[in-house]
């Protein structure tokens, strides 16, 4: 797994899967200290497989991409953190529009370091309050790997128009920025009739708050995820990025929008 460079410096490998790889080589290939990054086939039991092979769903194999990185520059962990924003991880049955077990999301550990993070880094998703529906993602150890056909490698650059306009119509695109915008995300936590939450509403309106509403009558993951994150069963809860509030506290919403 790890080599020396000519100057000195480490070299070490890093596996996910993460849907269609065209989409995931890019994120990775744009951090500084990543060398470079192959897209193929993980994790089963054929031989050197084929793309045709692969999307049947009957060879084992997950499209990945192999991530080659200088330690010195990158760490896992901010692998491991550009992994989680590019993809869904409630989806047990695949990525955006694709379905199939070869599009589902897997981290390939490969050593305990590697595993260790992995689980960390899974564990901080899933209390992070981002999702509301259980992280399906899969934490496994690394078996094999091997490159996808030539025409895969590097879509985004070979076929840039193409490329787009996949992940914009496959949803990946929207997904990333509703989930992962820069003011992060704001969610209303309400119950039908509730005039607290009618009044948190109307105030992140007049504040021109974009915001996600989710009915807790109807939602019992995100009746256990409120009770989790506040200790009460009631509404409105507003949550801001990674913080939870509980009833209308214009104070504490306020300085966290800022």
């Amino acid at each position: 797994m790890d080599e020396k460079l000519e100057t000195g410096e480490k070299r070490k490998t890093a596996t996910f899967a993460g849907g269609c790889f065209w989409c995931m080589q890019p994120p990775f290939r744009n951090a500084e200290g990543v060398i470079s990054v192959v897209s193929g086939y993980a994790g089963g039991k054929k031989e050197n497989p084929t793309y045709e092979e692969v999307s049947t769903g009957t060879t084992g194999h997950f499209e990945a991409v192999q991530v080659t990185y200088n330690e010195e520059k990158i760490s896992y962990d901010a692998l491991l953190d550009i992994f989680w924003k590019q993809i869904d991880p409630t989806d047990p049955i695949g990525q955006f529009a694709d379905k199939g077990s070869q599009y589902r999301t897997v981290i390939f550990y490969r050593d305990e370091e590697q595993k260790n993070l992995a689980e960390a880094s899974k564990k901080k998703i899933e209390n992070s309050g981002k999702f509301t529906k259980p992280i399906t993602t899969e934490i496994r150890p690394y078996t094999n790997f091997f490159p996808a056909e030539e025409y895969h490698q590097d879509y985004d650059r070979k076929n840039p128009g193409r490329y787009k306009e996949y992940k914009v119509l496959s949803g990946r695109d929207n997904f990333i920025k509703k989930t992962w915008a820069a003011s992060d995300v704001v969610r209303v936590y309400s119950t039908p009739g509730c005039t607290g939450c009618r009044a948190v509403k109307e105030y992140l309106t007049s504040k021109k708050v974009k915001f996600d509403e989710i009915n807790l009558a109807e939602d019992e993951a995100a009746r256990n995820l409120v009770i989790e994150k506040t200790g009460h069963i009631g509404s409105p809860v507003v949550q801001v990025g990674e913080t939870f509030i509980f009833g209308f506290d214009k104070k504490k919403m306020d300085q966290l929008l800022k």
